[in-house]
């Protein structure tokens, strides 16, 4: 179905077509930095660049783009990012009309564009109403054949892409969809020159000098145009990291604070963006050439729980640090709690457990307050010092509230990640212990969230428990664009501020979560007798072995 053209175009300066497209082939290793269009009559700017290709010549009044590799050659392209306007949008065109086109796939950062089977292929601008505000076609020349100004090209129907994830996943070769662009015939011809004949008249291509100009032209240009071996996955190797080949999929990991978005992958020539799946053609062992999903992650520093990790945060240091407070130099107010984090060596436990408040005069102390905080373990940082900002966030002077204390609020979320993993795996066991709260239960969390820009969730992965389970391995998928757990709206400690995005937005901080109780970040309780408010079980304990992010 083709979308209505729109009465009159609009003026945007085509500066370059993909921010950062990465070329997949092994000899593209420069870009062009030249602007397609020129920036006459600009009100508004889209982003277009060809990383490894060079501009050979161009018709703006024909919307026609002639390109050439600049090194090698290209068997596809991947969209690393795209900057448009507005709320404008690309396709890849599903034919050959240069005025109405139909549309093919959208356009979005992680698509591989395969050119493979084509010379061409064409971009359809939509602006915010979905009218089309332009069509560029893309054209260069078939390795085999020089360009002439009357050759015929395939349609840009042939140009084939995938998208490298879908709404629930990060792209793996598992989950990720690909499919051909429809619609568009190749009408591709291939524009030998008749000169490769001449000369043989009479059966012989030989002169008086030896062998015809013609034959040595042709073996020249083979030469020259001959398309490079592919590299061999047995010599794919990175510096400071670790190359893994299972199945189809290549997987790179590379340590915390790596760039991601330049991996220079031994033995290619060119670095790649890899925080999205790229798709490579290689060799294996037999000697085959096939296409592979290729990714590069990270784990998270000290996810093996052997020791304590300044990337973790954890509110158990508080919890065992004696807080004290005077009011009229007369009445001494004392919180007292206990550490709920214990370590081995290879694993750690959290624990919820009651704080107590206390008064009296000099050391003659009497527990009047109890509430139940629980264990926490956290990628981020916590503020608090001692168990008087446990029991009240908020004080400061007078007499301590029995009021709930929101100690959430004192925690900081997340640290910088740009990876984008498909799963996580913990290996845990969790001992339950009921409370009596209907409306705040006893049971434990552990979750992931990768969140983008302006507090954009991309990304969750969550699970609880409200029995007792045995020490095991659990795997939890994470949901690109969804919050099927309710991690958003169901009371939980994360950071303010976030909303649900998309799944498409690139990720800038990962937030993980381990929780003895799920609802004991509000520190409830109070006199004696209020145990009911309690938001957790007492001396409910949730114990981590492992936890590896998968890509």
């Amino acid at each position: 179905m083709k979308i209505a053209r729109a009465t009159k175009f609009l003026r945007w300066n085509m500066a370059a077509l993909f921010a950062c497209v990465a070329s997949l082939w092994v000899g593209c290793s420069e870009s062009s930095e030249k602007p397609l269009f020129p920036e006459d009559e600009i009100s508004e700017e889209m982003e277009l660049k060809l990383s490894g290709w060079k501009v050979d010549s161009l018709d703006t009044d024909a919307k026609v783009v002639y390109v050439k590799p600049a090194k090698g050659w290209l068997d596809s392209l991947v969209v690393d990012s795209l900057a448009l306007p507005g709320s404008s949008s690309l396709y890849l065109a599903a034919d050959d009309d240069l005025v109405d086109p139909a549309l093919g796939e959208k356009l979005v950062p992680g698509m591989v564009i395969s050119t493979k089977d084509t010379n061409q292929f064409s971009i359809v601008a939509l602006d915010s109403y979905n009218r089309i505000a332009g069509v560029w076609l893309v054209v260069w020349e078939l390795p085999e054949t020089p360009k002439s100004s009357d050759s015929k090209v395939a349609s840009s129907g042939d140009a084939r892409s995938s998208s490298s994830e879908t709404a629930d996943s990060a792209g793996s070769s598992e989950t990720g969809s690909s499919s051909d662009s429809s619609a568009g015939t190749s009408s591709g011809s291939s524009s030998d020159s008749s000169s490769g004949e001449s000369g043989t008249s009479g059966g012989s291509s030989e002169s008086a000098g030896g062998e015809s100009s013609s034959s040595e032209e042709n073996d020249s240009s083979s030469s020259e145009t001959a398309q490079p071996q592919a590299v061999k996955l047995a010599d794919l190797s990175v510096d400071g990291g670790t190359v893994t080949v299972e199945g189809t999929k290549v997987y790179v990991e590379m340590p915390y604070g790596s760039d991601l978005s330049s991996i220079q992958l031994i033995s290619l020539d060119t670095a790649n963006n890899l925080i999205r799946p790229v798709e490579m053609e290689f060799e294996d062992a037999e000697g085959n050439v096939g296409t592979y999903s290729v990714v590069a992650g990270v784990q998270l520093p000290g996810s093996d729980f052997s020791a304590r990790n300044d990337f973790w945060a954890t509110t158990s240091d508080a919890m065992a640090t004696e807080g004290r407070a005077t009011v009229a130099y007369v009445t001494n107010y004392r919180f007292k709690a206990e550490d709920n984090l214990s370590e081995n060596g290879e694993s750690l436990s959290l624990s919820s457990k009651i704080v107590t408040c206390g008064w009296g005069v000099s050391n003659a102390i009497i527990d009047g307050s109890w509430k139940l905080a629980g264990g926490f373990y956290f990628v981020g940082a916590y503020s608090g010092s001692d168990a008087k900002n446990i029991y009240d966030v908020d004080y400061s002077s007078g007499t301590p509230s029995t009021d709930d204390s929101y100690i959430a609020k004192d925690m900081t979320f997340g640290k910088p990640f740009t990876a984008r993993p498909t799963a996580f795996t913990v290996k845990y066991s969790y001992t339950h212990e009921a409370n009596s709260s209907s409306s705040y239960p006893q049971k434990s969390l552990v979750y992931v969230m990768l969140v983008g820009e302006n507090g954009k969730v991309v990304a969750t992965g969550a699970f609880s428990d409200n029995a007792s389970t045995d020490m095991a391995e659990r795997k939890v998928q994470l949901s690109y664009g969804a919050d099927p757990f309710g991690l958003l709206s169901g009371g939980y400690a994360i950071a303010e501020g976030l909303t649900l995005g998309t799944g498409d937005e690139d990720v800038t901080t990962i937030h993980v979560m381990f929780a003895s109780s799920a609802y004991a970040h509000v520190v409830a309780g109070g006199t004696a007798g209020n145990s009911g408010k309690y938001r957790g079980g007492e001396n409910s304990s949730l114990t981590l072995d492992d936890f590896k992010l998968i890509y």
